[in-house]
């Protein structure tokens, strides 16, 4: 059956300033590894009739060159407070079982691991922090010109893999990842976008 999830996406890698992978999939990572962690607030979503609303999901991976070359290991994370049934769905989606954007991802990963089940937190003031269990601790600080106004990148190559059109970068110092089974990172580099997707 058809499903629709829409929200707030943050991105967070362990690269310097900003992820070159943004503007070119074929490019080499800071390191010339990469680790990230891309973290999905759902505000509104349903899939085969199960409310989605109100629950997160993170998406890990490690890829050891560029993006486009593939060879990725990755795992899902779930907020704990989900359902068995939101949780059947949310990895059926998000590891691309039900098509969408994730869906294209398949060919390029290599490992999966399995998803854990753990307390996700938030604070979300001038900056926003997300905690993921034991995990990880993922801060973001939205990037803007002296004047305020945001900062934004728009249409870059790597958006239209993960189908937004806009993000605002952010500093990300901070951040730290440390899931036993995937490479420690923590880094600069990171992005934040509303997503809208269906399938």
């Amino acid at each position: 059956m058809a499903w629709e999830l829409s929200g707030q996406m943050l991105e967070s890698c362990n690269c310097e300033l900003l992820c070159p992978c943004w503007f070119d999939v074929t490019a080499t990572p800071d390191q010339g590894w990469c680790g990230t962690a891309m973290v999905f607030d759902i505000q509104r979503g349903t899939s085969d009739g199960i409310d989605l609303s109100g629950r997160t999901v993170v998406l890990a991976a490690t890829i050891p060159g560029a993006f486009a070359d593939g060879n990725m290991t990755v795992r899902l994370y779930v907020d704990e407070r989900a359902s068995p049934e939101q949780r059947r769905e949310l990895e059926a989606i998000f590891s691309g079982q039900k098509g969408g954007p994730l869906g294209a991802l398949g060919p390029l990963i290599q490992t999966v691991l399995p998803t854990k089940t753990l307390p996700i937190s938030w604070q979300r003031e001038e900056t926003i922090d997300v905690r993921l269990g034991d995990v990880a601790l993922l801060h973001y600080a939205p990037r803007s010109h002296p004047s305020g106004q945001p900062t934004r990148v728009v249409a870059a190559e790597a958006m239209g893999a993960v189908d937004v059109a806009e993000g605002q970068p952010a500093k990300t110092r901070g951040t730290v990842f440390h899931d036993p089974d995937m490479r420690q990172w923590n880094g600069d580099s990171g992005m934040i976008s509303r997503f809208t997707w269906r399938g």
